[in-house]
């Protein structure tokens, strides 16, 4: 008996211990709670602060992602390579024995056709040595002699290779001493990083004329783009800037970001026509003093309202989720609305203004599309040609920002001058679904004359 006490005992001394322990955990639950509670109210309150607060601390979202399933979908068409529509070589292949048993093999019982690509791995360069006659004309009373087709006045390499630098440092953005290592491996040609950067200002003097052209075209387009970013020049802050207009890409790198730098591209006199644009400040006093019309970027303002519905609660959202649904309805009139359709979506921006607003940032931005940029929503759902946002400029200028990422800029006000004028060129002919090479090389022997 006396060991059934013992042990009953022990079980006594358990039970109340264990029924302490969970007294503790439901005093500890409800503090979780009541903590958890205020936490929501002052979330509630201040939710800018906590937004905040999480990018500082850098606290992410719960969130549960589901894998995606490999391999093509069900039902997804394959690709196969097309069958090459200009064959340059056919080669035949007979057996004669079996790769087996070394048997005899008879006649011919079908073909199978096979298609290869291929390519040269390594080229020769080719040194031309141009013997120029020159002769007196009795008439002009001077020396003269003919041009030597395929290369530019004063320059030791052809055309060509020029052309092959430029697109390698531009076009497909390689330092200077990866354009070297590529002419080293595939033609065998030792070039200097000097004689690149010289070959370039020889092309910037070769493309003056045609990219004064593309400055003519840029200023009489009825609808344009433009955008601008940071640039830097031998350490010192600049701005490269991009204009677009009918299939027209043109970049200019200044040391300031005001409307003085696109003015001296679209000059003043250009009242009727359209400019798209984000809601940039400079921009604005740009189209004021060129009496532009103004489309503002959509991508911009409902980047501006998504931001208010992470940081505002419930107010934010019913906001973004407002201008998301009015820009769906401006954008399914594909520019054919008429101007009663624009004013009743301008009366729906007005019926934004007139709903009570407890965060003043909402406030003030509804109120400025409203006051300030009500007359400059809505051009796209008339016009056709009017793009709602300003995305190609962002995709453009992207080409400039990669080169600052890994060039860190220019060295110099000449250096880029000479990237943005020859990025233009390799730009516009590849919005012109053209190529690059061939077509520059069009260019340049079209305005020598050979």
């Amino acid at each position: 008996m006396d060991e059934k006490e013992k042990r009953i005992k022990e079980l006594e001394e358990k039970i109340n211990h264990l029924k302490k322990e969970n007294d503790r955990l439901k005093k500890i639950e409800k503090e979780y709670e009541h903590t958890k509670k205020e936490f929501e109210e002052f979330k509630a309150k201040h939710t800018q602060t906590v937004s905040e607060l999480r990018k500082a601390l850098k606290i992410k979202a719960d969130k549960t992602e589901v894998p995606k399933p490999a391999g093509a979908k069900i039902g997804h068409k394959p690709y196969t390579r097309l069958i090459p529509a200009r064959i340059d070589y056919i080669k035949e292949h007979k057996l004669y024995r079996c790769p087996e048993c070394n048997t005899k093999l008879g006649a011919t019982q079908e073909i199978r056709q096979r298609y290869v690509t291929d390519i040269k791995l390594v080229s020769r360069i080719k040194n031309t040595q141009h013997n120029i006659h020159r002769k007196y004309c009795p008439a002009c009373k001077k020396i003269v002699e003919p041009e030597v087709p395929n290369v530019l006045p004063h320059a030791r390499f052809g055309l060509n290779l020029m052309l092959l630098v430029m697109y390698l440092r531009l076009g497909l953005r390689l330092p200077g001493n990866k354009v070297r290592e590529f002419l080293s491996t595939m033609y065998n040609l030792t070039v200097s990083e000097g004689e690149i950067v010289h070959i370039l200002k020889q092309l910037v003097i070769a493309f003056g004329p045609y990219y004064s052209e593309l400055e003519k075209m840029i200023r009489v387009a009825r609808v344009k783009h433009t955008d601008s970013t940071s640039w830097r020049v031998n350490g010192k802050n600049y701005f490269a800037w991009v204009f677009i207009a009918t299939g027209v890409v043109l970049y200019k790198i200044r040391k300031r970001n005001n409307s003085r730098v696109a003015l001296s591209v679209f000059g003043t006199k250009q009242k009727g026509m359209t400019l798209v644009i984000d809601r940039h400040s400079a921009l604005r006093a740009l189209a004021e003093k060129a009496k532009f019309f103004l489309q503002l970027c959509w991508s911009h303002i409902l980047a501006d309202s998504k931001d208010l519905a992470k940081n505002f609660g419930s107010e934010g959202r019913y906001v973004h989720h407002k201008l998301k649904e009015i820009f769906e309805i401006a954008v399914s009139f594909e520019g054919k609305g008429e101007q009663e359709h624009v004013d009743a979506l301008k009366a729906e921006i007005f019926a934004l203004t007139l709903r009570h607003y407890t965060h003043i940032t909402i406030r003030r931005f509804v109120n400025n599309l409203w006051k300030r940029d009500i007359d400059s929503l809505f051009r796209f759902v008339t016009d056709p040609d009017v793009d709602p946002t300003n995305n190609i400029s962002e995709r453009e200028l992207r080409h400039l920002v990669i080169i600052r990422k890994i060039s860190n800029g220019s060295r110099s006000a000449r250096g880029a001058h000479a990237t943005a004028m020859l990025l233009s060129i390799i730009q516009t002919l590849r919005m012109n679904k053209k190529n690059p090479l061939l077509e520059m090389q069009g260019i340049l022997k079209n305005a020598s004359g050979y």
